[in-house]
């Protein structure tokens, strides 16, 4: 799960009275919004769901394969990646309201080996996870995924424990933003601890069935796995689907636009009970803005408009996006069996929409079109560094590129010689001679340019 987009709204007021006195008439430009993606390749399916003033919305759009597949609907299951993040956090404000544990609370009063083994680590409290200041990093040292098209799937409670008790933080606990996908699956996990079952189970007796979310789960029923849209990446090539142990707190959830309309719902207009109160201490900022990141409540994002609460998530074949504002009594709800990131500009722009606000259709540049013949010449393995190569291949027409470890990625060209990543803010340049296999490529990413000779077979 990549970082996540840093988001900005800002709202006109007046505009939203007017919106609210005429109601939802915003069906034809949220589908000239989406329009752009659809026509230009970038996604197979998207659905989308709004809540404004009480009226909800529905929409899907696409097909969730090639031509001939079905389009979505209201009960297709998507992986909702790192939005898994604002529903682990949930599960922190419940143990906080019932009395269990309390924000500021080191985790040693849970895992409490760290206090004698490993002292730094042991006072990380458990807002510091959910805040992202907790000191660890993005991912630990000891995550070597057997398999990069399902990398969380073999991480289990051993691993996580072995890293614990052994690790350092990057930074003291406390002082510096890294978003750590370690951080919110360790949360996860120690809950799951505290309350001895799974945090799959953990998630439906504490959420998922009071809110009637019946849909949103890890472990897919044969009938669930019926409505499981296929995962693509981003060149629309299928993916697996990924699979999570012990940190599924970071983003192991799948649901359906159903489920999180209730979801959202529920986050607009929080029940009575203990529930309720859950809801209110995760919405409630506990994190003020710092630099150039967002201040944040318990797992939610909080917009630059300071009201505004949002979270984004992708794994491999999937990119979600949850936006929701009280002031504005609107919430706007993306699913993509695409994992791209370019959705989250709709998922904005589409909550824009929803509140008033004048948008325009996003437009994409026409991709250069390169002899399939010439591609086939820059295919091969590259040395970036020692123990790591660029291994580039086109896979069902589309040029593709993979780091060693991670999973393929799509590259759209620019010239015959220089290639775009889709996903990522990174170019490959290769070296093409008159005739023959390409010698080099370059990489250039944040500045820097790392050359990578071909490796001979």
């Amino acid at each position: 799960m990549r970082q996540l987009l840093l988001l900005v709204l800002f709202v006109a007021f007046g505009t939203v009275q007017l919106f609210a006195e005429q109601g939802f008439k915003h069906e034809k430009k949220i589908a000239a919004l989406v329009a752009p993606y659809l026509t230009n390749n970038k996604v197979n399916a998207i659905s989308v769901g709004v809540i404004s003033n009480g009226v909800v919305w529905k929409k899907h759009f696409g097909v969730l394969g090639e031509n001939g597949t079905p389009a979505p609907n209201d009960k297709t299951i998507y992986e909702i990646g790192s939005i898994s993040k604002v529903f682990t956090s949930l599960l922190l404000a419940d143990a906080v309201v019932s009395g269990q544990i309390k924000l500021d609370d080191p985790i040693s009063v849970i895992m409490k080996e760290l206090s004698a083994t490993n002292p730094k680590l042991a006072n990380i409290t458990f807002a510091q996870l959910s805040h992202h200041v907790s000191g660890l990093p993005v991912m630990p040292t000891n995550f070597k995924p057997a398999d990069s098209t399902n990398p969380f799937a073999g991480y289990n409670r051993k691993l996580l424990t072995d890293y614990l008790l052994a690790a350092k933080p990057v930074r003291k606990p406390g002082e510096g933003y890294e978003y750590s996908n370690l951080g919110a699956g360790l949360l996860g996990d120690l809950l799951s601890r505290q309350a001895g079952m799974s945090y799959e189970a953990l998630l439906n007796q504490k959420l998922t069935e009071p809110l009637k979310m019946s849909d949103t789960t890890i472990t897919l029923s044969s009938a669930q796995a019926k409505h499981l849209a296929p995962p693509h990446n981003a060149a629309l090539l299928l993916e697996k689907s990924w699979d999570f142990d012990s940190l599924a707190g970071c983003g192991a959830i799948r649901s359906n636009l159903d489920d999180m309309l209730l979801f959202a719902k529920a986050s607009l207009d929080p029940p009575d009970g203990q529930l309720g109160k859950t809801i209110e201490l995760a919405w409630k900022q506990h994190k003020p803005p710092a630099e150039a990141n967002l201040a944040m409540g318990l797992g939610w994002m909080i917009a630059g408009d300071r009201s505004t609460r949002w979270h984004n998530g992708q794994t491999g074949g999937y990119h979600c996006m949850i936006l929701v504002n009280r002031s504005l009594k609107s919430a706007t709800v993306l699913l993509c069996n695409t994992a791209v990131m370019d959705v989250d500009a709709l998922a904005q722009q589409i909550f824009q929409t929803s509140v008033g606000m004048k948008v325009k259709p996003r437009t994409f540049e026409k991709e250069f079109k390169v002899d399939p013949k010439v591609a086939k010449r820059l295919e091969g393995k590259y040395q970036l560094a020692p123990g790591i190569l660029i291994t580039v291949q086109v896979k069902e027409g589309r040029m593709m590129a993979q780091l060693t470890g991670q999973q393929f990625l799509a590259l759209i060209p620019k010239s015959e010689t220089e290639w775009k990543y889709q996903a990522v803010d990174a170019t490959l340049k290769f070296e093409l001679p008159k005739t023959g296999k390409s010698p080099k490529v370059t990489l250039h990413q944040a500045g820097r340019v790392m050359p990578s000779p071909r490796v001979a077979k």
